[in-house]
């Protein structure tokens, strides 16, 4: 059972969709020290620089060449490192988030050998990450939570310390948080006239792990609408949990909701960027003066 690692720079409550994979079966594999990887995957906008490591191998179900005693986690194929780098860049052309890659010392490395990550924006290092590695095959999962458009994977070590990585993983969307809401409080069917004048009140459920105080008022919409400014946002602990919860008003006509829809969201940013949605059901009601069937 491949051993599980993850490293995250911030608290997310929905992970980003993801926009690529890499599992290295995409490739022939070299099975030799030479041709290492570059322009191969360049149609899903990275490009990787290795100077004298990191080419393709087969895993033990294939016959282990070159003896790593590796079995790739996504396919029996591996990036392998066993040269004098022992790392490789990932450059993208546009900036991704939430990166993955998974890792594990190959049969020959040394006790105490390590693995490092590191994430740069701009040429900046916005995030780095090292983790000690185990026995060969035993597999671990790195993530970084920063957005990046080079990522640097390195093996760290005295003497000869080859390892693999398999499993590369990014997302060009950014990651949604899940937060709790209530429409109309006071309603357990959440009846709503599309159209009609008037506002509809949504409570934000604040929690341990989403504190309200965050929130930047001015992103909030419930479906299209923005807040109506009755009294504009303002806190209040309305299911008693100890925990502050945002109460907005938002104009019923501005929302979008149509006739028959079962789902409203209510969307925003926090202070800091984050994007967060919630979602609560509604029960649609007639318009006012409808015309009767059967008179």
């Amino acid at each position: 059972m491949h051993a599980l690692f993850v490293a995250l720079a911030a608290l997310l409550l929905a992970s980003p969709t993801l926009a690529a994979q890499i599992s290295f079966e995409e490739i022939p594999a070299a099975n030799a020290n030479c041709c290492y990887v570059g322009e191969q995957y360049a149609g899903l906008g990275v490009h990787f620089v290795a100077t004298d490591d990191g080419s393709v191998w087969q895993g033990t179900s294939q016959g282990d060449p070159g003896g790593w005693g590796l079995e790739g986690t996504t396919g029996a194929a591996f990036l392998g490192f066993n040269g004098k780098s022992y790392s490789v860049r990932a450059r993208f052309d546009e900036p991704v988030l939430g990166f993955g890659v998974d890792v594990s010392a190959s049969a020959g490395a040394r006790s105490g050998s390590q693995f490092r990550i590191e994430g740069f924006r701009a040429g900046a290092l916005v995030e780095s990450f090292s983790l000690p590695l185990g026995s060969a095959n035993q597999w671990s999962s790195v993530e970084l939570g920063a957005e990046v458009d080079e990522v640097r994977l390195t093996g760290v070590g005295t003497g000869f310390h080859p390892f693999g990585l398999d499993n590369l993983r990014w997302s060009s969307e950014p990651p949604i948080l899940a937060v709790e809401i209530d429409v109309l409080p006071s309603s357990e069917r959440n009846p709503i006239r599309p159209g009609r004048p008037g506002v509809v009140p949504v409570v934000l459920f604040g929690s341990a792990e989403f504190d309200v105080g965050r929130v930047d008022p001015a992103t909030l919409a419930l479906g299209e609408a923005t807040v109506a400014h009755r009294g504009c946002p303002h806190v209040e602990d309305v299911n008693a949990d100890g925990f502050p919860d945002l109460v907005s008003h938002h104009r019923v006509s501005e929302t979008g909701i149509l006739p028959g829809d079962t789902q409203v969201c209510l969307t925003g940013e926090t202070l800091d960027g984050d994007l967060f949605e919630g979602c609560d059901a509604v029960t649609t009601l007639p318009a006012p003066g409808a015309a009767k069937r059967g008179r």
